[in-house]
This record gives structure tokens, sequence and C-alpha cells, in this order.
């Protein structure tokens, strides 16, 4: 589900959206991007749990409270966050302990929208072809969830209050009605009795007959008058003592003093007859309801309402009533004949509203997938950018809208910066040449210019120089004319093996010491950023004057951690100190400073074990701390783990006793497969803080190995499971890489880490440094001097082949990797490579002699 269908269904639920409160969830964190970067730097305050995995669980509750307490109350809190998470995993609300054993895996489901599209589009940008971008960015990412609460739900709630209305106001509105017209009839057909009477009176008042025929007269007038489906409903006459003149059914009544009549039948006791002679007493006319006989049957009674009126002249009450079982009927037939007309129009309307839902649903899928489409644009358009070792601008209407994370390398300058006009005065280094480059760029953003290519003198924000090729191509975009800028180093093949002197030497020696002494005095990560672009220029020279692999590998591993201790004093500068002793922890090629240019960070951090109400808050900071750390490393070249060994993660942000369980679970349970997993781990080193803290770890993996000493044997089989690169007819096996036979040359070196490694375990060597580690093994005659030379040996001619060939793939632009082109070596050099990794059999049958 995205953010807003979340809100979506919180808003129905509980009347809340808490919009904040979902995108606090749902925090995206992307090691591999720019865009985490950019946001590393530019939010210095960011929060270390924005990775789902560590909100999405019943301990983040806690924090979410924290978070929003003063905007929403506890209640609203869990009710909002326990729906989400139990949405995204099928009711389940999951603990962190079921990421961490695997039972779960983090919903990653909205990673790439909100927060990368601002990168290539943004927010201006967006709103030139969306209108009301921040009104609908969010309706623009729903999906048919949140269609069915735009449309399906207020189809239904139509149809529904539709049906509503009939059953609650227009049926009660015609019983209503029916009710008035029966009693309307009532008084009419009285009316027409009383004028019978009243003929009667005027001719006795005229003389014609006497009082006794006159009334004689009416009274069977009267009796005989009928009315109703079945001809039974009638007319009776009292008088105001009142005593029965007439009653067409009941002729035991008639004479009857009617004072004290009680109906047998007429349970409540009501007195008819006394209450109408006192309704015609006050008000001459009048309505009255009352238990009577059914009709003709003296047996059975009903509810009635009767009609009466007075005769003043003879003291006469003349009344006629209707039975409501008659006039319900009535009402009923009619309501039958209403629900069956609506009943169809419900139908025909549901009809009408299938359709256009149908129609609806189609364009929001159209709407959905062209929307994904666009995303899917961009990300291939920013894959291609980010990939590439060119600098590039995008340009549209004269506006730069989007610089790539290369050229910042290149330059120094950040993407808000570069986005300035005044910006390519201070890039072009005045001359002749620049002033050409400079007019065509203008130019071209008015688009008075073609595209061309030209060179140019660029200028740094350190004030260094570069020859470049710029390029400009045109872009058309849907409804805006661009431009692409791209910046390209002019190098030169590393090949030719220029050699100085001694004296340039010691002044490259001189220049690296200068490289760490800026990095330590840096007062800012972007100067420390520009010292460490210095290494690659320097490095590619020192190969050339033939400088050791050894050095060159010290010279990168000590600038690495010079920059993570700068790193790491100017987070502590900025969120304060930390609360316990700790120390910054460097694993695999980090800690053995067998590091390339190119190298990814393998870290983590170790703190003094604190009481358990403290872990909590403790490591909060220490994540704090390393995201901002390991978001620094990235910018300065040292790209996130894909593994995610990295002190940001919560799995290697851990105290003493943690660390300390960690390695006794893989050493007690380790086997051949789980080993792969582990080899990094056991090259650890403290870069900054605390020693002691790591120096205890290592102590307890010592003991633990004599705890457990099938341990070494496993990991033997590890060592022995990297084969040696040669054929049978012992040719150099290689594996075609863009159509050529290539060697993975770091594929080369791990046999001897790993044997490095495992002796170092056996024999408690602490040097972490693979040479150093070869010494340690000679001064305990694991190895006589002649192997020894033939092991460093081994290791220094593959260090130099990879040194070369990395900077040789950097300085041709091509992706920078391990993998090298065998045909790319000389006759001599292909056939010493083949002597070289055949003796990588050695180390095998070392490890094949002392555990199998």
């Amino acid at each position: 589900m995205k953010i807003s269908e979340h809100a979506n269904r919180t808003e129905q639920l509980f009347g809340i959206r808490a919009e904040e409160i979902h995108k606090w969830i749902d925090g995206f964190f992307d090691h591999n991007g720019s865009d985490h970067s950019l946001r590393m730097s530019s939010n210095m305050d960011y929060d270390p749990y924005d990775h789902r995995r560590f909100r999405h669980c019943k301990e983040a509750l806690a924090e979410a409270v924290k978070e929003f307490g003063d905007k929403y109350t506890n209640q609203q809190i869990k009710d909002v966050f326990e729906t989400h998470v139990r949405d995204d995993y099928a009711g389940y609300l999951p603990l962190r302990a079921d990421f961490e054993n695997g039972t779960f895996t983090a919903k990653y489901h909205d990673a790439a929208h909100t927060e990368e599209i601002r990168e290539v589009l943004d927010a201006g940008e967006l709103e030139d072809y969306f209108s009301g971008f921040h009104h609908s960015h969010q309706e623009s990412h729903s999906s048919l969830n949140t269609f069915s609460f735009r449309i399906v739900l207020p189809t239904i709630i139509a149809i529904v209050m539709f049906i509503t209305s009939i059953i609650y106001v227009i049926v009660p509105l015609i019983e209503d009605s029916m009710r008035g017209q029966k009693r309307q009839m009532l008084k009419e057909l009285t009316s027409t009795a009383v004028s019978i009477v009243d003929s009667y009176v005027t001719q006795e008042l005229n003389g014609l007959m006497s009082t006794e025929e006159a009334q004689k007269k009416a009274a069977l007038e009267i009796k005989a008058m009928r009315y109703g489906p079945e001809n039974k409903d009638y007319f009776f006459i009292t008088d105001m003592h009142p005593k029965m003149i007439m009653h067409p059914y009941r002729h035991d009544l008639t004479g009857q003093d009617l004072t004290n009549y009680r109906d047998s039948e007429n349970t409540t006791g009501f007195p008819v007859f006394v209450e109408i002679t006192k309704l015609v007493k006050a008000k001459q006319h009048g309505f009255l309801e009352y238990q009577w006989q059914w009709k003709d049957d003296p047996n059975i009674t009903a509810p009635k309402m009767t009609y009466v009126q007075g005769i003043e002249e003879w003291q006469w009450i003349i009344g006629t009533g209707v039975y409501f079982q008659d006039v319900q009927q009535g009402i009923d037939r009619l309501e039958a004949t209403l629900y069956r007309v609506f009943f169809i129009i419900t139908l025909g309307l549901i009809g009408v509203m299938g359709y256009v839902l149908s129609q609806s649903k189609a364009t929001e899928i159209r709407k959905k997938r062209a929307e994904m489409a666009l995303h899917e644009a961009k990300d291939r358009y920013r894959a291609l950018v980010e990939s590439s070792n060119e600098g590039y601008i995008l340009e549209a209407d004269g506006k730069i809208i989007f610089s790539n994370s290369r050229l910042h390398q290149l330059l120094g300058y950040t993407d808000s910066e570069l986005k300035d006009h005044s910006i390519w005065k201070a890039l072009f280094a005045e001359s002749p040449q620049n002033r050409e480059v400079i007019q065509h760029l203008l130019q071209l953003f008015n688009n008075e210019s073609e595209p061309g290519e030209f060179e140019a003198k660029l200028k740094t924000k350190s004030g260094k120089q570069i020859d470049i090729i710029l390029s400009t191509s045109k872009i058309f975009l849907s409804e805006k004319l661009g431009h692409v800028i791209s910046f390209r180093p002019i190098v030169r093949k590393i090949y030719g093996g220029r050699f100085g002197s001694a004296n340039q030497v010691s002044n490259y020696q001189k220049l690296s010491s200068v490289i760490v002494i800026e990095i330590e005095n840096g007062q800012s990560h972007g100067q420390v950023v520009e010292s460490l672009n210095q290494l690659p220029d320097l490095i590619r020279e020192m190969i050339e004057v033939g400088s050791r692999p050894d050095y060159l590998r010290r010279l990168i591993g000590s600038t690495y951690d010079a920059a993570i201790c700068r790193f790491i004093d100017l987070t502590i500068e900025d969120i304060g100190q930390p609360p316990v002793p700790f120390s910054f922890i460097s694993f695999g090629s980090n800690a053995r400073h067998d590091m390339t240019l190119f190298s990814d960070q393998d870290n983590a951090i170790v703190f003094e074990t604190p009481d358990d109400t403290d872990l909590k808050s403790i490591r909060r900071y220490f994540l704090h701390l390393a995201e901002k750390v390991c978001g620094m490393l990235n910018q300065a070249g040292y790209s996130y783990c894909d593994g995610l060994i990295m002190a940001s993660n919560h799995q290697w942000c851990l105290s003493q006793k943690e660390w300390q369980a960690n390695f006794g679970n893989w050493i007690a349970q380790a086997s051949p497969d789980s080993i792969l997993e582990l080899n990094v781990f056991f090259d650890i080193r403290a870069t900054y803080g605390e020693t002691r803290l790591v120096d205890a770890i290592q102590s307890h993996i010592q003991l633990l190995l004599r705890q457990h000493p099938e341990f070494l044997p496993i990991y033997a089989q590890n060592c022995l499971s990297y084969e040696v690169p040669l054929n049978t007819d012992d040719e150099i096996k290689t594996e075609k890489h863009d159509g050529r036979e290539s060697l993975n040359l770091k594929d080369c070196l791990r046999p001897m880490e790993i044997f490095c490694r495992l002796y170092a375990l056996r024999n408690d060597i602490r040097e972490v440094n693979t040479m150093a580690r070869l010494k340690g093994l000679l001064a305990e005659e694991e190895v006589d001097a002649k192997a020894f030379r033939e092991m460093v040996y081994i290791f220094d001619h593959i260090w130099h082949l990879r040194f070369m060939n990395q900077i040789i793939e950097y300085t041709d632009l091509r992706k920078v990797n391990d993998v090298l082109a065998l045909n790319d070596l000389t006759y001599l050099e292909q056939k010493n490579l083949k002597n070289v990794v055949s003796r990588i059999s050695i180390f095998h049958d070392k490890v094949m002699r002392d555990f199998f």
C-alpha cells in the first residue's frame, strides 16, 4: 500500500489521515542511491530509524508516540501505527526479531516515488505538467484501493441514501397522506349523514311532521346508509346522555343507557360513548380512537378511528369510523407497488453506476500505467547518468534542472550551486578558448546556437584546473526544449613505464602525507571530500613511477582511516558527545588496508555494554552517528556496502556483549555455507575510539576457538573452495567479459587473504593487514623464508596488476572493476602472470597438510 492508501484507510477507520505518521513509518533508506547521500548532507538531523524494517515492528510504537505525541493522542498514534503495519504484513504485527531472524522481509514498496523524483524533476517542473501538483500528487500514486474510496464508496453511499430516503422519508409521508385522506373521507361522509338529519329537522320545524316521526325516519335512513369495499361500513346515532338511538349491528344497545358501557372485549375499560359525548359538548365534532366490534362480527374487536358530529336541535350525535386494519391494508398495497417501482429504478441506477465505475476504473489503470512508465523512464535515465564516469548537466528552457553526482565529485560544487548561472564564470578560467565555450553555452540556453564539442579548462571549487572535452546535445522533452551538457576529463593512458627519481618518490610520499594532514584538519565534510579527490591522480602518478603496491595500499588505507576519524569528529561536534565509550570498527578489506580507490564500506560500531534500561537510547545515538558518517563516506566515493554490513544497520551497531554473543553463535554453529558470509567479520580493526573494546572481542574469539576446535577445519574447507585459476593444460582459466578473455584479479587474491586469516586465527596473530599477518606467520615458523618471499611476490604482483587495471578503467571512463583483459598484457606479462597464479597452489597444499 502507498502512503496515500494508508492515510485513506486510517481516515475511514478512525477519522484521522495522519500522513506524517505514515511517512515516518515508511521512511525510505536507499543504500545505493545518491538521493540518500544528498539527504544526509543537507539534513544533519536525519533519523537513523528511517530504515523501514526498524519501524515496521511492534517496538517502534514507543518511538512513534515520542515523535508525534505533541500532535496526536497515544491511542490515535497506536491505531494509525498498528493499522499501517498490519496492512503491510497480512494482519500481523511483527517484532524486530522477526526481521532479524528472517521471518519477514521489510516492505520497500514505496521506495522510489516521493523522494527520488525530485532529483530529476523538481516540484516546480512537475507543476508545468500536472496542474495542482501539491494537491494531486498523492492521488496520482493511488492504487485501486484509493480508487474505491474516491469513486466506488461515494457511489454505494448514493444508492444507500436513495433507498434509505424511500424507506424512512417517502413511505412515511405517503402513509401520513393516506391516513389524512381517510380522516377527510370520514368527515365528508359524516357531513352527508348530518345533512340528511338536518333535512328532517327542517321539516319538523316547518310543521310537516312531528318530532317523533321525523327522528324515526331520519334514524331509519341513516341506518340504511353503507360504504366501504365490502359495503359494511356504517353510521350510528346516540344522544347527549349518552343513550343509543340507532346502531345497525348492535341492536342490543338500542335504547340502552351507555354511561357505564364497557365493551366486554375492551380490555382497557375505555368509556367510548361517554368520551364521544364529552368531545361533542366541547368541540361539536372530532376524532376518537378505541376498540370496537369488527364490522358485523360481534365476536371480534379491532382498533377503530371514529368521527362524530353533534346535531344541536335534537341533541343527537352522529358518527362513523374506519378500522385501522383497512387503512394499513391500503397502505401496504401502495407500498408494495412503490417498492417494485423503486427496486426497478435502483437496478437501473446500479447498472448506470456500474458502467461509470468500469470506465473510471479503466481510466485509473491507464493513468497508473502512465505514471509507472514515467517513473520507469526517469529511473532508467537516472541509472544511465549516475553510472557514467562523465559529468552531466540537463538544461531545459534556459534553466539547469539536473546535474549528476560524478560532476559534483569532479568539480566539488553541489547541485544547488551548479544551478546558479553565475557559476559559469567561476568554472571556466579566463582564456580565449574558454570565452568561446561560455559564449556557446549562453547562446545555447537562449536557443541561439547549435550543439557542439569543445576543449576547455575547468577550475574546480578547490582551485585545481582540469582539461575537459565539453559536449552539448539537443533533447526534446514533452513540452520543452533542452540540452545535455557532458564534461569528460582529458586523460592519458598510463602504459609506458615512466620511472622517476628517488627525489620524485619522496615528493609523492610528502604529498600523500599532506593529503592525510589536510583530511585531519578539514573543517567540514566538503573540505575532507576535496582532499580525498586528490587521491586518484596521485595514485596514477605513483604507479607510473613504480611505487610498490604495498605502499599504495597503505596510502589509500591511511587516507580512508583519516576520513572516517574526521567525519566522526565532525558528527560528534554536531550531535554531542557519545553516552558511553565506543569504537568504530573496520571489517574486511577496510580493516586489512587492502583497499583500492573504489572499495565500498564494511564497518560497524561496538560500544561499552550499558545497563539494559539504557541500551535502546544508547544504540539510537550511535545509529544516528553512524548514519551521518556512512553517508559522508558514500559522498566521498566509498559506496554503501551491498550486503549492508555498515554501522548504520541495527545488526552491526551493538554492545560488546552482543558482539561476543554473535561470534559465539557463528563459531559454535559454523558450517561450510555459513563461513562464506562470516569471512569479513574475522578481519576486525578499531579505526576510531576505544581499541580495548575490539581487543576484548578478539580475545573472546580466541577463547571460543579453544572451546570449539572443530571450527578451524571447517574454515580451512572455505580456503580450499577457491581453486587455482588454471585449466588442465596449465593455461590461465578465463571468462568472457565484454567479449574478451578476462581474469578476475580479486578472486586470485582471495585464497591468500583467507589463508592468512585462517593461520592468524590459529596462531592468535592480532594483526589484520595481510602482509603483516604473513610476517607474523614467518615469525611463528608457520612458513619458511623462501615460502614467505614467494607469497609476498604473488600478492604484490597481483595487486600491481589490479591497481594498474583499475586506474586504466577509471581514466578510460569505463566501469571500474577487477576484471583484467589478458590481451592487454604483453606475452611476457601473460607468462609471468601464469607462473604467479600457478603458485597459488602452495596455499592449498599447506592447508591440506595441516588440516586434512
